[in-house]
């Protein structure tokens, strides 16, 4: 084949794997946004709150992803080397791990739910509408543990389509109990925002049912056979050696967007009720670079597992051009179009006049995030995964956190301060990663690199 009839069949791959995790994610954003319209009608202390709790329920989700993204870099990378056999334990030993963790987390939201909003900084009135938002939610993220993981696995194996299912059915029931609870349909009573938590998890939990049954018909795997035997230490310990410095690198930007956010609330309520919606709606911009981010790691993971690392390095690069292009153009729709969405929100004009200047600025941190998701889950895929982690670690908090609240609080740009401090983060970030990835050093960290034959024959049955 023609270099060019290549390219062409490797970006038709990547359309392929991208198109549905597209799907899921912009699901999931619209569902969020159905949410926030939904709340911002009920009541707007309440967007707030949930939106604070929402920002800790996102926290806990790069926690139990040690496992999953653990999980996907060494099913990606076993595939690619045509070892398919020794990918069985690897999923029992996830499953269990995933559970565990997931577990952790949620006695963690049930036992601390007021004290994590508390140092949330948040007002009295926000903690009390909060509270059992958090405790029911968070309570039940186990069962979304186990769910990532089995959507990682059915991803890496290319069933990102059959994969979508579980996404679209738990949101759809999610909305369903969002407008049962706050509606009050058929003379129902009003469930406020604690009715919203339970939407969550049965929505989850039917989720949860859809993904196994998946699991089974396209990998063989049945949750009925799952052995505690074929649990194996080592196998978790290669999982969370990958799984945690890549997941890290995002639990350390969350826990970063925790603290943004305790800074933002000492502004007053309409500062943080507008973040509560930028963020809601800037979500949608970064849904192709997304997309493109999972799509392409799968295919770069499978590159490297082959020893193909001239194609890899490749694909990685183009991705980022391809993820840049699409992130930039719709960028620019956005902030042409940005008072009539905020409209769709809210009338309070302060809101919007905050929301206006802030999304000039989104303009380039989107163009710049997206060069960051592409290579670091590119970099991530290669098993190269403690460079991401050393980056974030120092750019967001000896950087990023002290911009946010010079230019916030002592300069006193409020929201706008805030957001040309995420972009100089991401800016810092994109070219350490471009630097990375043509480096090449990433080539000397893969996988099955590093592990033996000996170490590689635990994996098997």
């Amino acid at each position: 084949m023609t270099r060019k009839k290549l390219l062409n069949a490797s970006d038709n791959e990547l359309f392929f794997l991208s198109w549905p995790i597209f799907v899921e994610l912009f699901l999931r954003v619209v569902i969020g946004n159905i949410n926030v319209w939904m709340i911002s009608h009920y009541s707007e202390p309440a967007v707030a709150a949930v939106g604070a709790a929402n920002q800790l329920l996102n926290l806990s989700v790069f926690v139990y992803g040690f496992i999953t993204v653990g999980t996907q870099i060494i099913i990606a990378q076993l595939l690619g080397a045509g070892k398919r056999k020794e990918i069985n334990r690897v999923i029992h030993t996830a499953l269990f791990g995933s559970l565990a963790i997931g577990l952790l987390v949620s006695l963690t939201f049930i036992a601390f739910s007021s004290s994590l909003l508390q140092f949330m900084n948040l007002d009295a009135e926000l903690i009390t509408i909060g509270k059992n938002y958090l405790q029911i939610f968070g309570g039940s993220l186990f069962l979304s543990a186990v769910t990532a993981v089995v959507i990682a696995i059915l991803r890496t194996h290319s069933f990102t389509t059959p994969a979508l299912l579980v996404p679209m059915t738990a949101s759809i029931l999610a909305v369903i109990g969002n407008y049962i609870a706050l509606y009050s349909p058929f003379g129902l009573p009003n469930f406020g925002v604690t009715g919203l938590a339970f939407a969550s998890v049965f929505g989850n939990s039917i989720g949860l049912l859809i993904a196994l049954s998946l699991l089974k018909k396209h990998i063989g795997f049945s949750i009925f056979s799952i052995k505690i035997k074929a649990f194996s230490f080592s196998i978790l310990k290669s999982i969370l050696t990958y799984g945690m410095p890549s997941s890290g690198e995002s639990l350390s930007y969350q826990g970063a967007q925790v603290v943004v956010t305790m800074i933002v609330a000492s502004l007053g309520s309409s500062v943080l009720i507008a973040k509560s919606y930028i963020t809601a709606i800037s979500q949608f911009v970064y849904l192709v670079a997304a997309a493109l981010s999972q799509g392409n790691q799968i295919m770069v993971g499978r590159n490297v597992g082959a020893g193909q690392f001239d194609r890899a390095s490749k694909r990685g690069m183009r991705t980022v051009v391809i993820g840049v292009s699409v992130t930039l153009f719709i960028c620019l729709l956005t902030y042409l179009f940005i008072e009539p969405i905020m409209g769709i929100f809210t009338t309070n004009q302060e809101v919007i006049a905050i929301s206006k200047n802030v999304f000039l600025v989104e303009i380039a941190l989107e163009s710049v995030r997206a060069i960051n998701m592409i290579l670091v889950g590119a970099l991530n895929a290669t098993g190269d995964v403690k460079f991401p982690l050393i980056c974030s670690l120092l750019v967001l908090w000896a950087i990023s956190l002290p911009f946010s609240y010079t230019l916030a609080i002592i300069a006193k740009l409020g929201l706008l301060g805030v957001w040309l401090a995420y972009a100089i983060d991401e800016a810092l970030r994109s070219v350490l990663m471009i630097r990375r990835w043509r480096s090449g050093v990433w080539q000397t960290k893969t996988v099955l690199q590093k592990e033996s034959a000996e170490d590689i024959e635990h994996l098997a049955v």
